[in-house]
């Protein structure tokens, strides 16, 4: 049996290279990807823009090359952190006509610190006002020599328009591959790295895979950090049903029982393998985002359609926060529609929502209608939802009229109306009763509307308030019919 393990384990043939594409926004790296598998990635993007890591596998000469699309903006600084942790080979895409931008010099850092090699991609040359060799200058003064400039870096110069200089390119990523003896051992069950993964409404939690040794097939078991699951569908890059599947494929599958964290390494178990055990991953997120010192915090609520676009929000409050002095408090970033067990949580003050990419199921809606507190944005274009974040945080929490909660009742008895008002009796659980003021109408935890107070009384005699403990009696002015059970909660302007 050992000699059998061993045998597998010594069974190395040459895999493919999975290349990822770095730099800044609008460099032409989509446009560049487009050409080369002659489909239209872009126009399926909100905006034109990438907004997820996208796998794609194409064949040259007879051999295969996957390549990882990671998002530009930055924004997804650390999608295209892990993007480069995954790779074999980097290319750094620079536009020949704007030069080196401030995520060209975070992804060649993004490069160093993963330890691979990487071709410098010269994009839009035919583009008026192109200039590659002052790209290549600048490209030294920050340490990186080309070939012909000093170094042995590879450089090519290319325009997704007209396919100039994109099979030197290909050609060049097969000859640095070869270089690098790249090797896997089909024989082994898969392993490799989860790059996306996202609640799919109608099929469950599909991840993305990028396998980078053995091979994965349907009904095998599969493991990322705690996620554990089988393969119950296995699809390629193109989205086609397959059984089966090698090092170096992108594959989506299905089958996870809980959402795998992105990045988190994944490998096929036997009942018999013995796994690490590791802390369980959270979805539901407590952190404090900004400005740490503010006196301004704003309970936040984050539902995104896949896990990498809740990462790409929090470095955007954070920053928010720093450059505004507000404090964000991360109550959920998670996965999936925004429901009614997210807004369970809502504490009782000014809370923002955030949505990106998702819907709101139907039940909720009569809850925004009747929670004052809930503030919510959404938008579909990440970067966007910055203005949109800064206008709700400066009308409903810094110019909104802050208020004092005095107290907090439970009603004990409803007794017969008196000329349409609602007469109450109820005990004091938090706080104190005061007379005339406002208050707000509970039902199992959910804001069902708001009244006044008209009158006070203790022991059947008329009183200015009422403390912590005691029983009194109330005459409410409100539309919504008071219950025995719910709560009150008063309130007053300051």
């Amino acid at each position: 049996m050992e000699q059998d393990i061993q045998q597998k384990k010594n069974n190395l043939i040459s895999r493919p290279p999975i290349v990822v594409v770095l730099g800044h926004v609008d460099h032409g790296k989509t446009s560049l990807l487009d050409y080369i598998r002659k489909t239209k990635v872009a126009e399926k993007e909100t905006g034109g823009i990438t907004q997820h890591i996208g796998a794609y596998e194409i064949e040259v000469k007879g051999k295969r090359i996957t390549f990882l699309d990671t998002p530009g903006h930055e924004a997804f600084s650390k999608i295209r952190s892990r993007g480069a942790k995954v790779a074999d080979i980097a290319l750094l895409i620079i536009a020949a006509d704007e030069g080196i931008k401030p995520q060209t010099k975070e992804s060649l850092e993004c490069i160093k610190q993963a330890q691979i090699p990487f071709i410098v991609v010269l994009t839009k040359i035919d583009k008026e006002g192109a200039n590659p060799d002052k790209v290549k200058k600048d490209l030294t003064e920050l340490g990186v020599y080309l070939e012909g400039w000093g170094g042995d870096i590879s450089v090519v110069q290319v325009s997704a328009r007209t396919g100039e200089g994109i099979d030197d390119l290909l050609d060049l990523i097969l000859l640095t591959s070869e270089i690098e003896e790249l090797t896997g051992n089909p024989q082994l069950p898969a392993s490799g790295t989860v790059i996306e993964s996202h609640l799919d409404n109608r099929r469950g939690i599909t991840a993305t895979l990028i396998i980078t040794n053995g091979t994965l097939k349907l009904q095998d078991k599969i493991i990322a950090g705690q996620a554990k699951g089988k393969v119950k569908i296995l699809e390629d890059f193109q989205g086609q049903p397959i059984e089966q599947a090698t090092f170096s494929s992108p594959v989506r599958v299905i089958g996870f029982e809980e959402m795998p964290p992105i990045g988190e390494k994944f490998m096929v178990y036997s009942d018999e393998t013995e796994i690490d055990s590791t802390e369980k991953i959270q979805t539901i997120i407590k952190k404090e985002l900004g400005d740490l010192n503010s006196l301004i915090t704003i309970p936040t609520i984050i539902k995104t359609d896949t896990l990498s676009s809740s990462e790409a929000l929090e470095p955007i409050l954070d920053q928010l926060g720093q450059e505004q002095s507000w404090k964000f408090r991360i109550l959920i970033n998670d996965v999936g529609d925004l429901s009614e067990s997210d807004l369970k949580i809502v504490p009782k003050e000014p809370t923002l929502i955030i949505t990106f990419r998702v819907k709101q199921k139907a039940e909720i809606a009569n809850i925004f209608l009747s929670n004052p507190y809930l503030n919510l944005v959404s938008g579909d274009i990440i970067y966007e939802l910055k203005d949109k974040i800064i206008a709700t945080v400066k009308d409903q929490f810094i110019n909104k009229p802050t208020e004092e909660i005095i107290g907090r009742l439970e009603v004990l008895a409803i007794f017969n109306p008196i000329k349409g008002k609602q007469l109450i009796g109820g005990r004091v659980i938090e706080g104190r009763v005061q007379n005339k003021v406002r208050l707000r109408i509970f039902r199992k935890d959910q804001l069902i509307g708001e009244g006044k107070i008209i009158n006070l009384q203790k022991n059947r005699r008329d009183v200015d308030s009422v403390e912590l403990n005691e029983e009194c009696g109330l005459l409410i002015d409100s539309n919504i019919k008071i219950s025995q059970g719910d709560y009150l909660e008063f309130f007053q302007k300051i």
